[in-house]
């Protein structure tokens, strides 16, 4: 089906089967109104080819339709049944079934070859089914790998005296990880919704298919795996399991702790649940980030002899034998990140002079749109009148045809520009400046806020302030290295640069005799940032209402 896909996107099978029929339509004198490609699919019953029923919905709705093209009958259909059903559809709708390859004739003899014919391709259909059984039995027998590569393995070709030999490889990349999740699993102290959470973070994906891209394991997926004694290096067939080929990944040992703990949780009834953290995914290695490495911090749990849980994040680089962070216990990181909502703090004075400046800000650029509005609907309606005349000289053939589409093109540009520029409309800009006192508000009491909030709205403060968080350990204690969001790094700079500041608070290096409209130009800043600046402050109205 892919030969030759260089040379038609379809592949040479659907090509050739694509001219033989364009070329049986044009011997019934017959256009050819539509084409319905099916590639890939089996075609043992109709029941399972929806292109195939969609093809007989088209010629349904379509009483113009007076033939159907097929290839040949035995790749339209392989069973009898499918096929006479399909014929008496077609007949009751006055259109009749041809095949490109095969020429039956009319009457009723010919009707008794193409019967028959079915009869005997589906005999065929039986007999290579059987066939391909009995082959993949033996080939299972025998070590071999029936089907696809599973996941931490790898379809490849090897010499072998010279010839080259289909077989199965370990994959690199994820074998690793997939030997991790058995060992971790056997401890008991995860659950599969949980360790595949691990995995994703981990970078754990499936293979990239014709249909599906690569993505991270699903519970589900993760529960096959865990079950799946080809990991042992044995192979499964129609439920007996045979010695294989392939290296095995784990060891008969491991493979039975982790049944056992499956088992006991299916005797138990016990779900699986995700344990999540607030700030799972979004915080960096302070130490892999100094030396030049970037990982994410994995959030895990643990459980002592006691049975008490200990929730704690580390390093996806210590796995790696990479980074030396130690493990960070949950309730310090968390006082460190409160610590850094704290060095947020304004004090009352400070936001009610900020908010004075941002609709003194706001008012002086609605004073300047408004001018500025009022020059580009002025220019529009030139470049409108503009383009009648054009359109004057092409109708009475006074003006070259190439000429005339480039001077029009040039005035459709000019005139989406100026409707670009149209629509920052007032209303944005005033929803750019709530979005900035909704931030100020924050900046009240950042901390407790942080310290109140739910775990989901935690979230939400943690993506609405930084960018990117990095945490490094110093004498056993959590320490927080951050990047502010852009429209937070906005305001700051605008309020620490305010005259009324006291000098310790101010941005270093900045001169504390800044005049009045200097300091206006900050909030003007902050005021006519770019939209993307709002992105990340998503989230924050419902999070102080609830609050």
């Amino acid at each position: 089906m892919l030969t030759a896909i260089d040379i038609d996107a379809d592949g040479n099978s659907i090509a050739t089967q694509r001219e033989l029929c364009l070329v049986r339509a044009k011997r019934v004198n017959a256009p050819v109104i539509k084409e319905f490609l099916e590639p890939g699919n089996s075609a043992q019953s109709i029941g399972k080819r929806p292109v195939f029923r969609e093809l007989l919905r088209y010629v349904e709705e379509h009483p113009e339709v007076a033939y159907v093209v097929i290839y040949m009958r035995s790749r339209a259909f392989r069973n009898a049944g499918d096929a006479a059903i399909t014929k008496r559809i077609l007949a009751g709708m006055g259109v009749k079934l041809i095949s490109a390859k095969e020429d039956f004739g009319d009457g009723y003899m010919a009707e008794a070859m193409e019967a028959v014919t079915d009869i005997v391709n589906e005999v065929q259909v039986r007999q290579s089914g059987e066939d391909i059984k009995q082959k993949l039995l033996n080939k299972a027998k025998n070590g071999g790998t029936v089907g696809r590569a599973k996941l931490g393995y790898i379809n490849d070709r090897k010499d072998f005296d010279g010839r080259l030999v289909n077989t199965i490889s370990i994959d690199e990349q994820r074998a690793p990880l997939i030997r991790w999740a058995f060992e971790q699993y056997a401890t008991g102290e995860y659950s599969t919704s949980k360790l595949a959470a691990m995995l994703a973070e981990q970078g754990l994906t499936t293979r990239k298919s014709s249909k599906w891209p690569e993505r991270p394991l699903s519970r589900s997926q993760l529960g096959q795996i865990l079950r799946d004694p080809y990991y042992l290096g044995m192979v499964t067939f129609k439920g007996h399991v045979y010695p294989g080929r392939h290296e095995a990944l784990i060891t008969p040992e491991l493979f039975d702790r982790v049944q056992q703990v499956i088992d006991a949780r299916v005797k138990r009834g016990q779900r699986d649940r995700v344990h999540n953290h607030f700030a799972r995914g979004m915080l960096h290695c302070g130490r892999c980030h100094d030396a030049g490495r970037e990982h994410r911090l994995i959030f895990a749990e643990a459980k002592n002899h006691a049975n008490q849980v200990y929730e704690y994040f580390l390093c996806r680089g210590r796995q790696d034998g990479l980074c030396d962070l130690p493990y960070l216990p949950t309730n310090e990181l968390e006082r460190a990140l409160t610590r850094e909502f704290a060095s947020l703090r304004l004090s009352p004075d400070a936001i009610d002079e900020a908010k004075g400046k941002v609709q003194a800000a706001l008012n002086h650029v609605l004073s300047r749109h408004a001018e500025q509005r009022a020059r580009l609907q002025k220019e529009l309606k030139k470049l409108d009148v503009q383009e009648e005349r054009l359109v004057d000289l092409a109708a009475d053939g006074a003006l070259a045809t190439d000429k005339l589409r480039t001077r029009l093109r040039d005035l459709q540009v000019k005139k989406h520009e100026i409707r670009t520029s149209l629509d920052t409309t007032t209303e944005s800009l005033q929803q750019r400046t709530e979005m900035v006192l909704s931030y100020l508000d924050l900046m009240a009491r950042p901390d407790a806020l942080f310290i109140a909030a739910t775990g989901a709205v935690k979230r939400k403060l943690l993506a609405a302030f930084f960018s990117r968080i990095w945490v490094d350990d110093d004498v056993h204690q959590s320490t927080v290295a951050r990047e502010f969001q852009p429209l937070v790094a906005d305001i700051r700079d605008a309020v620490l640069n305010s005259p009324s500041m006291p000098a310790n608070t101010r941005s270093a290096g900045e001169n504390s005799g800044a005049s009045g409209s200097e300091h206006l130009d900050h909030y003007l800043k902050v005021i006519c940032s770019s939209m993307s600046t709002l992105v990340a402050g998503a989230g924050l109205e419902p999070a102080t209402s609830r609050l």
